[in-house]
């Protein structure tokens, strides 16, 4: 059966084009270009670059971990080994001998070997207990987030009466009655930093709840759990992770402080908390056996702070 004849100036089905073999450039007026899609995990990592004190405290505490990784290849003496000939060497550069760099304690041991060896137990520690409270923290704000009938409440609740209690207080009653182990001091640090966590992602489930794109899941029958883990957990990452490296900072500052005070790590173990109560005795006859851990403590501290300031800076779109 013949075709009818198309009117003038319509086209017709031979004359018709596919929108997609159109191409892009016949669309942008001439002189505009259209505008390169970045990359988000290469801003994020350009933004974190022009940062040079963030990038110098996370090349520091790096160096820091590895060391106290590799304790074992890295000191040049066990740290348990005794040599009261040796006793309260000072360091190299105070006239103290070679064989020791950084002097000895009031046993004859090697400091360095000492310090590098506590650092593997103040930084086991400080992430140790910086995770665990990440981990409880972000599992209860989301979930007191998602259910505001009787959840949310009670993880409010829960969060008012820890934050009533002393940490101090809290902190004896556990080592008192569970003793001075790694376990213990894992759940008493643990218990002082959940709250915050958990305030912190319970606020930010609050609000994006409400956004368009977890309302259109929700809409399209996505289920609460999905919705949780697939549109909500990414977007309060950013502020866990930077939560968590002030949290590390923290808890270093409270191990160190427990130990410092007789109930943190026990002999024969050791971290810098105890290597500075153990120094103080001896200021007058060697001052730099105190100086070295407090100034091990200060830099990776203050490092993980400047570190989880400028991740802060980096990951807020605003700032950034």
């Amino acid at each position: 059966m013949a075709q009818p004849p198309q009117p003038a100036g319509v086209p017709g089905p031979a004359d018709r084009i596919d929108a997609a073999e159109v191409p892009t450039a016949a669309a942008t007026p001439a002189g505009l270009s259209v505008p390169e899609r970045r990359d988000p995990s290469r801003t994020l990592l350009r933004s974190f670059l022009r940062s040079k004190a963030g990038v110098l405290s996370l090349v520091v505490l790096l160096g820091i971990v590895v060391v106290s990784l590799l304790a074992g290849q890295v000191a040049p003496y066990d740290p348990g080994q005794l040599n009261p000939a040796k006793s309260l060497l000072k360091p190299v550069w105070a006239g103290g001998s070679s064989d020791h760099l950084l002097g000895t304690d009031e046993l004859g041991r090697d400091l360095l070997s000492r310090l590098i060896f506590g650092a593997r137990t103040a930084l086991a520690l400080a992430f140790g207990a910086a995770t665990i409270s990440a981990v409880v923290g972000t599992v209860l704000g989301l979930v007191g987030g998602m259910n505001r009938r009787w959840i949310g409440p009670v993880v409010d609740w829960l969060c008012d009466v820890q934050l009533a209690f002393p940490n101090i207080v809290l902190a004896l009653v556990v080592i008192t009655s569970q003793g001075n182990s790694i376990s213990s001091l894992l759940v008493v640090l643990s218990i002082f930093g959940w709250v915050h966590f958990a305030r912190v992602v319970r606020s930010a489930v609050l609000t994006l709840r409400q956004a368009d794109f977890v309302l259109a899941a929700r809409g399209s029958g996505g289920s609460t759990l999905s919705i949780t883990f697939q549109h909500i957990l990414p977007n309060v990452m950013s502020s866990v992770l930077v939560l968590w490296t002030f949290a590390v900072a923290t808890v270093l500052l409270l191990v160190s402080g427990l130990s410092f005070l007789g109930l943190g790590v026990q002999p024969p173990a050791s971290d810098w908390g105890q290597l500075f109560a153990s120094g103080r005795a001896f200021l007058i006859q060697n001052p730099w056996y105190a100086f070295m851990p407090a100034v091990a403590i200060t830099v990776t501290v203050l490092c993980a702070t400047v570190l989880g300031r400028t991740l802060r800076t980096t990951l807020n779109p605003r700032t950034r």
